[in-house]
Formats: structure tokens, sequence, C-alpha cells
């Protein structure tokens, strides 16, 4: 195996590499799905299946002056990032930009790693995901497949009911209207999804748990592995496009993780790893420049650009008004206002 194969190996699987009691070879835990494919293609490539603790121990020797010069060099050009103005780094190109960000937020880096790396150089971090845009072929594409779901969503009857009388309709109702919008998702999209929910105080013990502030952000839904998790709240109380265009936008993140994107630019966009700088900003619980780093994560400008998209079509096919979320908090519509003028924006650069 060359030491470019190892190293992706060691970048993309869990550092704490185990020994199967039965078998006595090494067994390496992937960090995602898309590292999955790519590390099982490097064992099968170099028939790495069956690999002894000692075998591993002997190709890391091998290995290692090379890996540590690579370290060193990294270590390096990190350093010189962060000596450069923002003005500097917002004139990189985009390719360059990629660069620093998965250097500096690596698939196998842990939340103290991520802090060590953000602390006193937010304003470059921020300049640097604020100026990494996707192309407008990309955009065009995105949303003739947006189309396609809203217009399946259209021509459901009892769910285009549901969402006119929504005032009306029961919460099992309305999760009912999740359930379906998923189901047309997947028939869209290919990808298989699972649905749960959650009460805001599950939330916060959770949080509790993971050392955030109390006082943190929760949100209407978010996805975890194939599992879009919904807020019981927030179902309850959201506008009656809010089952199906949040189901659309945490469903196009799990797009972005075991989709293998056409553009290479825009595949590496949605693996560069930002979403660790959003934990580090919740752990900060700096309520003056609030959610910054999630509003320019590449990854949530795709989401909210494509939900916007949604939502104005849902209008257009259905001839259903989009009513208000009237107990929705202005923490939550500061953060979404952001959100959707970042995916305005990114939208407008990439059509210039």
């Amino acid at each position: 195996m060359n030491v470019d194969a190892f190293e992706t190996l060691l970048e993309k699987c869990d550092s704490q590499c185990s020994i199967d009691d039965k078998t006595g070879y090494v067994v390496f835990r992937p960090l995602s799905y898309k590292a999955k494919q790519t590390v099982d293609k490097i064992l099968k490539d170099n028939q790495w299946n069956q690999l002894s603790k000692e075998a591993f121990i002997e190709l890391y020797k091998k290995h290692y002056p090379f890996l540590k010069a690579r370290r060193e060099i990294k270590e390096k050009k990190i350093k010189e990032f962060f000596t450069m103005s923002p003005k500097e780094v917002a004139n990189l190109p985009v390719e360059a930009k990629l660069d620093y960000m998965e250097m500096l937020f690596p698939l196998n880096q842990t939340i103290g790693e991520t802090e060590a790396a953000c602390k006193g150089n937010e304003k470059n971090i921020k300049t640097c995901l604020f100026n990494m845009d996707f192309p407008s072929s990309f955009w065009d594409k995105e949303k003739k497949s947006a189309e396609r779901y809203v217009n399946l969503i259209s021509k459901q009857p009892e769910l285009i009911e549901k969402i006119k009388h929504w005032e009306k309709t029961t919460q099992e109702e309305k999760k009912a209207v999740i359930y379906q919008a998923a189901e047309i998702f997947e028939y869209v999209y290919g990808v298989k999804l699972n649905i749960a929910f959650f009460t805001q105080e599950e939330e916060r013990a959770k949080n509790r748990e993971n050392g955030l502030p109390e006082d943190t952000h929760i949100y209407g839904a978010y996805k975890h592995g194939d599992t879009i998790y919904f807020n019981e709240e927030r179902l309850q109380s959201g506008d009656n496009f809010w089952g199906i265009s949040v189901l659309f936008h945490e469903s196009t993140h799990w797009r972005q993780e075991v989709e293998t994107f056409e553009d290479p630019i825009v595949e590496r966009l949605m693996n560069c790893n930002p979403n660790f700088v959003t934990t580090y900003e919740k752990k900060l619980g700096n309520k003056t420049e609030y959610e910054d780093f999630y509003t320019i994560d590449p990854s949530e400008r795709h989401a909210y650009g494509l939900q916007e998209y949604v939502e104005g079509l849902l209008t257009e096919k259905t001839g259903v008004e989009q009513t208000q979320d009237v107990t929705l908090d202005e923490e939550t519509k500061r953060m979404h206002n952001k959100a959707f003028s970042m995916a305005r924006l990114t939208q407008y650069r990439a059509a210039k």
C-alpha cells in the first residue's frame, strides 16, 4: 500500500483501531457513509481485509516518516492561512479555500482540536466559508429535481387538503404529511429516510449531557445519520408548509452525505466539514453574532436555497398560500432570515 492510500485510511477512520476477537484482524471504522466507500475500496485494492495488528504496525512504521513530513507541511500552510488578511483569503481560488478547510477540519478531528483550530482565527475561517460558492449549473440541476418533488406533492389531494386546513389538522395528521413527503422524496432522489420526533425538553436534556449552554438554540428539525428528527412543538405551531419544506431541507443534508456529485468542486464543498465549526460556535454561546458559521456553511446554503425554492413552488403548484408561524421566537427568526439571505446571495453570485 502506498503512503497516499494509507494516509487516507487513517484520516477517514476512527483513530482508535480495534482488533476482532475472533479473527485477530484489525477492524477499520469509517467516519461517514462516503468515507466507508473510500475505505472499502482501499482495503479491497490492497487485499487488506485480513490485516493483523503486527502487519498494521509495520505499515505505520514504514510510512511514518512520510506522514510526519506531510503533517508538518500542512501545519505550515495552516499558519500561512492565519497570517493572511481577510481580503487575501476572499480572493483565493475556491480550490485553495477548500484545501485550507480540509486541512483545518479533517474528518477524524475531535471537538477539542476543532476549538483549537478556531480560537482567534474565526475571521479568516468565516471569510473563507462565506466566499465558497456552488456553480450556477449545479443550482439549475438541483432546482429541476426540486420541481419534480413539488409536482408530485401537488398531485396528492389528501395531502393538499391537510396543508390547506393546517390549523384544523391534528398532530398525528401533520406527522402523516411528513411521512408522505418522505416517501415522495425517496422516490425522486432514491435515498431511504427514517423519521423520528422529539420534544424540546428531551433536546435540552441532551444538550446538558453534551456540556452545551442551557439556552442553546433548539432546532425545528435536524438530521443524524439516515434519520430526520422533528421537533414536536415546532410541528404543532409551524406554518402549513413546514412539514413538507423542512423535510426537504433535512433530507437534502442526507443526500449531501450519500450522493456523489458529478462536479468535483461541488463534491468537495459538501464534504469539507465546516459543520465542525458550528459545534464550536454552539459551545461559545455567542448571541451577538448568532449562527454565523451555521448560515455560511456551504451545505446549509444549499439546503436553505432549495427549501425556499420549494416553498415558492408549493404556492404556485397547489394554489395554497403559506401561513405564518406567529409563535416563532425572535432568535429563530433572525437565524432563518440570515440563512435564507445567505442562500440567496450564493445563488446571485453563481449566476453572475
